[in-house]
């Protein structure tokens, strides 16, 4: 493997930074194998790949590849970004573990100042968010205790939540629900128009 040079400093964690730890926490995947060190984004919003893409480089200075996989779900081609870089794979673990069942964030995320927190809301919102009424606002995940700590986060911009149990088909995905959509919309809000722009029309008729 071809050992690639990071940007002069990559090591701050800035809000792009951010966003790229919660892409990969959300739908991405942070792996090795046998020769590579990747960090992967698979989405169907082209508008979250562009952003991906665009962090990478500017955190690390490396361009990234796109790809295509097959859909496990319809079958059809999708598009993905990856970088293969073991340098930036090491940095990265130094914010989190980005496994779905037992993610975890560290005190460098958590210690952070509210504007990298901010960012890095919006974008794990962007990928496991969902408004699915003007009385629902959810961010789902299996991992229960990292919902608690996105709880206390978002404490710190005024915003209440509850987390509910029972979702998903193996009825094992929690939802961290929250009421105040205005507020939520004010301090954090997504980055992905079409989400946002849901969000907006029901804070209108509320």
């Amino acid at each position: 493997m071809r050992i690639k040079k990071l940007k002069s400093g990559f090591e701050k964690l800035t809000e792009a930074k951010a966003r790229l730890i919660a892409h990969l926490i959300g739908d991405g995947a942070h792996y090795q194998t046998k020769h590579d060190y990747c960090l992967k984004y698979e989405v169907r919003d082209e508008e979250s790949l562009q952003q991906f893409n665009d962090d990478i480089i500017e955190v690390y200075g490396l361009k990234p590849s796109w790809e295509w996989n097959k859909s496990g779900i319809t079958g059809e081609p999708v598009k993905f970004v990856r970088l293969r870089s073991k340098f930036a794979f090491e940095d990265l673990l130094a914010y989190a573990t980005y496994f779905s069942k037992d993610w975890e964030i560290n005190n460098l995320l958590i210690n952070a100042s509210l504007n990298i927190k901010k960012e890095f809301l919006r974008a794990l919102y962007d990928d496991e968010g969902s408004v699915k009424s003007k009385y629902q606002l959810a961010l789902y995940s299996i991992n229960k205790s990292e919902l608690e700590q996105i709880k206390v986060m978002l404490e710190e911009f005024k915003l209440n939540s509850k987390i509910v149990s029972g979702f998903g088909c193996k009825r094992n995905v929690y939802g961290l629900m929250i009421r105040d959509f205005r507020l939520f919309s004010d301090k954090i809000g997504f980055n992905l128009r079409r989400k946002q722009d849901k969000l907006n029309q029901f804070c209108k008729d509320i």
